[in-house]
Formats: C-alpha cells, sequence, structure tokens
C-alpha cells in the first residue's frame, strides 16, 4: 500500500481536482508485476492505468489502491467495473470513498464475487487527506507556510528585507506553489515586501491564482 502510495504522488498538481490515487497490481502467486497513478483530471484512473501495464498478469491477481475504486461513469468508466473484467480476485484499498456520486466499488466487487476489503494505510491517508477533507467539509486544503528563526523571529526590524529560509526550503515551497490553486497573502506582506507569489525555482504544474487578502 506504501508503494501505491507513493505512485499516487506523481499525479500531484495534474490530478486535482480529483484525488491522488496510485494503484499496484500483484499476480496470483503475490508477485509484483504492474503499477499506475492517476496521472490528470480527465484521463484514466490508476487502476485502469495498472491494469494497462499488468495485461494478462492481474487475472486472479491483487490489486492495492490507496482509495476505494469509483463506482459511476464520469469522464471515465467505473474502476470496479474495469477490475472486475480484468478478472482481479482481491482488491485492497486503502480509504474508504466518502464521495456519494462515486462510493460503493467495494459492494460492487463484493457482490460480484471479489475479495474486496479496506485496509487501512496511514500512508494512503496522507496522500488522499486534500481530497477526503474537501469531500467531507467543503472547505478548501490549507497548506501554511511561515519561515521563522531558531530564536522564534519571522522579521527582523521593519524594513529589513532578510532572508530566514535557506534554499531547500525555497525550493520546496516553489513545488508546492506548482501544485495548488492559489497563493493567498495579507496586504501587509504585500506592502513589506512586494512578493511576486509565483513559481520560479521549480516546474510547475499549474499557474495559481495570487490572492491578497485585505480585510
Amino acid at each position: 500500500m506504501e508503494r501505491a502510495a507513493r505512485m499516487a504522488l506523481r499525479g500531484h498538481g495534474q490530478a486535482e481536482p480529483n484525488p491522488m490515487v496510485g494503484c499496484v497490481i500483484l499476480d496470483s502467486s503475490g508477485n509484483f508485476v504492474a503499477e499506475g497513478y492517476h496521472h490528470r483530471c480527465g484521463g484514466a484512473h490508476a487502476e485502469v492505468d495498472a491494469l494497462g501495464h499488468a495485461g494478462a498478469s492481474a487475472r486472479n491477481g491483487t490489486a492495492i489502491v490507496t482509495l476505494e475504486p469509483c463506482n459511476h461513469h464520469g469522464r471515465t468508466g467505473p474502476c470496479s467495473q474495469a477490475l472486475l473484467n480484468a478478472g482481479v480476485a482481491r482488491v485492497a484499498y486503502g480509504c474508504c470513498d466518502p464521495n456519494p456520486k462515486a462510493a460503493g466499488g467495494g459492494d460492487m466487487l463484493r457482490a460480484a464475487g471479489v475479495d474486496a476489503f479496506h485496509l487501512p494505510c496511514a500512508a494512503a491517508e496522507r496522500v488522499t487527506a486534500p481530497f477526503l477533507y474537501r469531500v467531507r467539509t467543503g472547505l478548501p486544503w490549507v497548506i501554511a507556510k511561515w519561515a521563522q528563526s531558531a530564536d522564534g523571529r519571522i522579521a527582523t526590524k521593519p524594513g529589513e528585507p532578510r532572508w530566514i529560509s535557506g534554499p531547500e526550503s525555497r525550493a520546496m515551497v516553489h513545488r508546492e506553489r506548482g501544485r495548488v490553486d492559489a497563493i493567498l497573502t495579507g496586504m501587509g506582506t504585500v506592502l513589506t515586501d512586494d512578493p511576486l507569489l509565483t513559481v520560479r525555482e521549480a516546474r510547475a504544474s499549474r499557474t495559481p491564482v495570487r490572492v491578497v487578502w485585505d480585510p
């Protein structure tokens, strides 16, 4: 399951607003044969991607997926049906899908005779957390970022620009900027630092909207 979670992260910045999902396929003897992930919204889901790589080796095998296979027709067909068509005997999923439009894949597979079961996994929960939070609460997933010195300060004297963060942390921030929908900062920061709020030190998967909060 942890391998599937690592695969899911490859879709970060492209899969949204769909969840990031990863899938690993084992053959009937339990040997690894293929893996896949949800590359982009509107594209093949992780299970279909992995099954495409596995081919006939998936028959009577096991699919390990970070999120319960979907059970509805959207821009793509239901993953539960794709797994059934491939002849998979077992399906383990790390998170149950709370989305009422897509949930029910586990029940559908069990009704068809597939050994489908929830296998809780912290790694799967972490990679799916933004999606789970949005569906359950209706609120966006927020990442808070600030730089702080060892003595607990976030700035020097007023009007004195000074880097507190290092090159490694700045590179990480730019990677995250290239994967989110919006970047928000306060008017005080804008007036003091005049930040660009753009992605410059990493390849951007998307261009985030710049938002200034001026209460």
